[in-house]
């Protein structure tokens, strides 16, 4: 059994989720604090842990923060479970590293089928098909388990449910090998259960039987739903059991279990606030076993749309109509969120607002008084075709491609919008050991512990994000490293993963000389520098003595500068991060001393200084001085002699906007693609001291280091310009600054 640590102060919750989970195969740890939390993790490792954001002793998110640092616990799945007031809480949460926030009040089954999906795909388990379970649907408590007992007395395992809808619950939890179904069912009948699964993308190849009591359901009508096999119950357990065999015998494995379908549960976000249509009929979506999020704004919709994936929306009308039409443009201006199902719940026979909303972007409306049932249906409808315009967008995108693709030597992937797996060629497959059956329809987030975490989802979302492309290099089974180069479009992102090992080892045992000749370089140049500085006080020196002494002194400056950047470079090779002190600091002052070094070494050009706002923040002054002293000696560097250089600097919200232009030809776009790699670096104009290629890649390093991020942009007409964004403030986590994240 896999172990569960569940951290909750209610005994209440403790017991219930012990139950559920022991009930579902899981072992439960139980803890009602942190301090019992922590000894816990100290003597163990956990498949998940589920835990409370308001303990006694502490708040949840300082262990799950703590939970995120330590190797052992990083890649163990965290579902926090908290009352969820508001959007932003959820929001803090998601932020600091939790994998799912459910809110209080809980349905225990939910949390249950959540929790084995994360675990699964965190372990990158695959099932045995010969044990998968078969799922029997029968309302008849008589029938169903007599044909469970002659089943099981076969040697197979057996789930059961009384209801088609409950039938669904389970197939899309546990993935059955073969499903047996009454034809007749409270609800929806067998027919539509099976035309739901063939719908499925993870279950669409599940056999399925129809069982029919003296041909209630029709043999024609059964085969068109979608059924493997049709057989009436008058026929006797015997036929099932052998008509069950057969299609067992002649079905492929069943898929990943980490890989999402249709059926599994999804994440609605319901914007509505005021007084609302959707509140009471929307709940009735869970009955499907997906997860309701409200947001009672457009700006707390978007708040946790940046931090988490939802399959649905809903926008309530019922307050107000004009509100909920902004919201919909609002949401379908975003290009992330364009393609998520859309719905506007309103009035009844208001014809006109219903023209408005899909005007406006929705995909459909649905009058309030229309019932549950019809707002469930027209839910289901929306993911069934987001689903299958995603399937065949990327069948139709990769099948052109696929020849060229399965003959290069690099592994490669291609995702939606949604993070899902729509491509993987051969070298892929054998990357993870994974068939690309198992893989395809499945989250990128799903590939376990192998690849999905830290630095490799942290750089894929930055370049989706930022829509720039990304190279860099991560930390891979058997002790191997991979540059992944990663490439975002309108539908997606592409990337090549190759093996760099050799190339690794080269640059670490690289790194190391350089660090041992710079150590022992600094001590001569401590000493010139300091006999320079002496000199240059001296009243008995000559003028041109004195000039002479203070190109000495300049040029040993130059040489401590590259010798700080190859030291540097070498403690980030070596994966030993960048030391940084942060301090309250002022960026008008660091600025400023910046300027003064860089202006006596380059008395002759135009810099120009421009500031904007309040400068003070938490940083490491002497790092941020020196992104600074980089990046205009860069700008210095590679611009006419006779052209200007401008720093100037802002503030937006809790960031300083930094930014360092200069005029001339713009950089080659090759060389713009590899800017911030080492030992990369163009022509100097008309300057010798061009510099070894590693001012950019140090200015990378310290601005992430801090939280922020760095970008160029070049062209003809506006020459070159650095932005760099620093946080005012130092994040919960700091992030450690190793070169598996850094390329």
């Amino acid at each position: 059994m896999r172990p569960v640590l569940v951290v909750d102060d209610s005994l209440t919750v403790r017991m219930d989720l012990d139950e559920a989970f022991v009930g579902a195969g899981f072992e439960a740890v139980l803890a009602a604090d942190l301090a019992s939390a922590r000894r816990a993790l100290a003597e163990r490792t956990f498949a998940l842990v589920v835990l409370d954001v308001l303990l006694p002793d502490g708040d949840g998110l300082e262990l799950l923060a703590e939970l995120k640092r330590a190797p052992q616990h990083a890649a163990t799945p965290v579902v926090l479970l908290s009352t969820e007031a508001e959007v932003q809480h959820r929001v803090r949460g998601l932020q600091t590293g939790a994998d799912e926030y459910v809110g209080k009040p809980y349905d225990a089954a939910h949390v249950v089928a959540r929790a084995r999906e994360l675990v699964r795909r965190g372990g990158g388990v695959r099932r045995d098909a010969a044990r998968a379970p078969v799922l029997l649907v029968d309302d008849s408590v008589t029938a169903r388990e007599a044909l469970r007992e002659a089943l099981v007395a076969a040697g197979l395992d057996v789930l059961t449910a009384a209801t088609g809808e409950e039938g669904l619950r389970i197939a899309a939890d546990r993935r059955p090998s073969a499903i047996v179904v009454d034809g007749v069912l409270p609800g929806i009948d067998g027919p539509t259960v099976v035309r739901q699964i063939r719908g499925d993308a993870v279950l669409r190849t599940t056999p399925c039987i129809l069982l029919t009591g003296s041909g209630t359901v029709g043999e024609l009508r059964a085969l068109e739903a979608g059924a493997d096999a049709y057989v009436l119950k008058a026929a006797g357990y015997a036929v099932v059991l052998a008509r069950l065999q057969a299609l067992l015998r002649a079905s492929s494995p069943p898929s990943v279990v980490g890989a999402a379908g249709l059926l599994s549960p999804k994440r609605i976000l319901c914007v509505a606030g005021g007084e609302t249509l959707l509140r009471g009929d929307a709940e009735h979506i869970r009955e499907d076993g997906h997860d309701l999020v409200f947001a009672e704004s457009v700006e707390d919709a978007g708040a946790l749309l940046a931090v988490e994936n939802v399959d649905g929306v809903l926008v309530d009308a019922g307050a107000s109509p004009s509100a909920a039409l902004a919201a919909v443009r609002a949401l379908r201006a975003e290009q992330a969120w364009a393609e998520i199902p859309l719905l506007v719940a309103g009035a009844p026979d208001d014809q006109a607002l219903a023209l408005e909303a899909i005007n406006a972007g929705a995909d459909d409306y649905v009058p309030a008084s229309s019932g549950a049932g019809i707002l469930r249906a027209r839910v289901r409808a929306q993911l069934r075709r987001r689903q299958f315009e995603d399937e065949n967008r990327s069948r139709d995108a990769y099948a052109r491609s696929a020849a060229i693709l399965e003959t290069i030597a690099d592994a490669f992937f291609a995702v939606d919008r949604a993070w899902r797996l729509v491509y993987v060629n051969r070298e892929f497959e054998q990357l993870l050991g994974v068939s690309r059956d198992e893989l395809l329809g499945g989250s990128l987030w799903d590939l376990g512990r192998a690849l999905a975490g830290g630095a490799f989802r942290d750089e894929l979302r930055r370049a989706a994000d930022q829509r720039v492309p990304a190279t860099f290099e991560v930390p891979a089974p058997g002790a191997r490293w991979l540059e992944v180069r990663a490439f975002p479009h309108g539908d997606g992102l592409t990337a090549h993963l190759r093996d760099v090992t050799e190339r690794r080892r080269s640059q670490e045992f690289q790194a190391h000389l350089i660090g041992i000749v710079g150590h022992d370089l600094r001590t001569p140049l401590t000493a010139i520098s300091a006999s320079a500085a002496m000199l240059v006080r001296d009243p008995s020196f000559a003028e041109r003595h004195r000039r002479a002494v203070q190109r000495i002194a300049g040029g040993a400056a130059r040489m401590t500068r590259l010798i700080n950047d190859l030291l540097d470079y070498s403690r980030t090779r070596l994966g030993k991060g960048l030391p940084i002190a942060r301090r309250a600091a002022d960026l008008d002052a660091i600025c400023r001393d910046a300027l003064e070094d860089v202006r006596a070494a380059y008395p002759e050009r135009r810099i120009r200084y421009v500031r904007d706002g309040d400068g003070a923040g938490e940083w490491d002054p002497d790092r941020v001085e020196q992104v600074v002293t980089n990046l205009l000696t860069n700008a210095l560097r590679y611009s006419p002699p006779d052209s200007e250089v401008r720093l100037s600097w802002c503030c937006e919200r809790e960031e300083k906007v930094l930014l360092v232009q200069n005029e001339g030809p713009p950089i080659d776009p090759h060389l713009r693609q590899h800017i911030f790699e080492p030992f990369e670096r163009g022509d100097a104009a008309g300057n010798a001291w061009g510099g070894v290629g590693l001012g950019l890649y140090i200015v990378k390093q310290i601005v992430r280091t801090h939280g922020g991020t760095v970008a160029v942009r070049s062209d003809a007409e506006h020459g070159t310009e650095f932005e760099v964004r620093l946080p005012a403030r130092a994040a919960e986590r700091d992030a450690a600054v190793t070169d598996g994240a850094r390329g």
